[in-house]
């Protein structure tokens, strides 16, 4: 999420969805998921003899959301609930920063597939994926342990760099595993897109929007495009350079030819995505009024998957986009009651309030954005409380309560200073410091 309402959003504690704890599972046989039990889950592993599928996601990711109502639940995975161990990790549990010590998280939801005796990453997969991407990530990970890694030492070496932080030696190593992986392996995408994230973790942006735009014309399925163009758009837009802006338009074009494809070959999120990525180029460019045509046609594209929707899960999935939408709009009204409606049938869930008092504050109604937020902090807990104390402060100063708004973000990172095992680089950490610091600049002080 790059634009710049995406950025406010985030702030605001507005930027994605989950809810409830518990997976909401189908009533038919399927996968049974773990909840946050990483060690129970490599015990099973061990004495069934198999991998461990574990889904790493957070109660604010909006992708994590539209793929547990969608492909996390359908039928094609009831072959596969017992030939892996599954487990899902709540990034933001207090229960689970022994497990993100070891298996670091910066994109949401990550995909591990690893091998229970010792816990060795076997496969890894950065974001939201398709159905068919997804079942092969279990085909070729089943694989995988059953051959013992046989030819994916490069990819697992690579996998492993990273995970330890040492982008640069991963990114020559994912550089190295594609050489040896062939044009139609279903492992490329996601080779490409780790690749990617690793030169831009090491401030290679310029490089990784060249990995993107020389490898997107070789991948032949529009959702392992997909997946590629929205890493490398944001590595273009990180790049302030005449090749990047032409970069950026050629990337445009693809988002749009690839919305032409059939239903069937893209989810709802990636196809919202790919209107996101065309609406970012069009910011870029400083294209006004291509901006709002792009914007309206994504709002019809959001109001018409509200009503096709098969539940309350699916749609609330796409609410984040229809903020963002809206906000370009600059027509926040517009998508309030769909948010109203989350709210009233996701009773558990602090993201719709939390988004409607961004949509509230949007719109004026600076009254009604503080009750939506109170709301929210009520049903936040734990660390997840993170980004809905950054968005209630944001509301706190915009009715001219600057100290106490100021008080509450310095509180709540005392409080997370003593909490034990919280990495000092806890997405939910970062946007607290980043909206005192902002706080504390308007105001005329350092920040700190």
């Amino acid at each position: 999420m790059r634009l710049a309402v995406g950025a406010l959003l985030l702030l605001w504690g507005c930027a994605t969805p989950p809810a409830i704890p518990q997976r909401p599972l189908p009533a038919k046989a399927g996968p049974v998921f773990l909840e946050n039990d990483w060690e129970g889950a490599l015990r099973a592993g061990r004495e069934g003899r198999r991998p461990v599928l574990v889904e790493a996601w957070a109660p604010w990711c909006q992708s994590c959301r539209s793929m547990r109502a969608t492909v996390l639940t359908s039928p094609a995975l009831d072959a596969w609930a017992d030939r892996f161990v599954w487990l899902a990790v709540d990034t933001d549990a207090d229960t689970s920063m022994a497990f993100l010590q070891r298996y670091p998280v910066d994109t949401w939801p990550t995909f591990f597939v690893l091998e229970p005796e010792h816990g060795a990453v076997l496969a890894r997969s950065l974001g939201a994926v398709s159905l068919p991407q997804f079942l092969g990530l279990l085909e070729q990970s089943e694989r995988t342990f059953q051959q013992g890694r046989l030819g994916t030492e490069a990819l697992v070496r690579a996998d492993a760099l990273a995970l330890s932080g040492q982008h640069g030696e991963a990114a020559v190593a994912y550089q190295r595993a594609l050489e040896q992986l062939a044009p139609e392996d279903a492992r490329r995408a996601g080779a490409l897109v780790s690749w990617s994230k690793s030169l831009a973790a090491t401030g290679a942006s310029a490089d990784c929007m060249r990995v993107a735009a020389s490898e997107l014309p070789k991948l032949s399925r529009v959702d392992d495009r997909t997946r590629l163009l929205y890493v490398g758009m944001g590595c273009a837009l990180d790049t302030n350079t005449d090749e990047a802006r032409a970069v950026r338009g050629q990337f445009a074009d693809e988002a749009n030819r690839a919305l032409g494809a059939p239903e069937t070959e893209l989810t709802p999120l990636q196809r919202s995505s790919l209107y996101e990525l065309a609406c970012e180029a069009r910011e870029a460019s400083g294209d006004e009024a291509g901006l709002r045509d792009q914007a309206r046609t994504w709002w019809a594209f959001l109001q018409l998957q509200a009503t096709h929707a098969n539940g309350a899960e699916e749609r609330a999935a796409l609410d984040s986009h229809r903020v963002m939408a809206t906000a370009l709009l600059d027509q926040p009204d517009a998508a309030i009651p769909l948010l109203e409606r989350s709210e009233r049938e996701l009773p558990g869930d602090y993201n719709p309030p939390a988004r409607l008092a961004t949509l509230y504050l949007m719109a004026g109604r600076k009254d009604e954005a503080l009750t939506a937020s109170k709301r929210a902090l009520a049903l936040a807990k734990g660390v997840s409380r993170g980004t809905v104390l950054a968005g209630h402060a944001r509301i706190l100063m915009a009715h001219g309560e600057r100290a106490h708004a100021e008080r509450l973000l310095t509180e709540a990172l005392s409080e997370m200073d003593r909490t034990p095992g919280i990495p000092q680089d806890h997405l939910q950490r970062k946007v607290l410091e980043r909206t005192l610091a902002r706080l504390r600049a308007s105001n005329g002080a350092s920040p700190k």
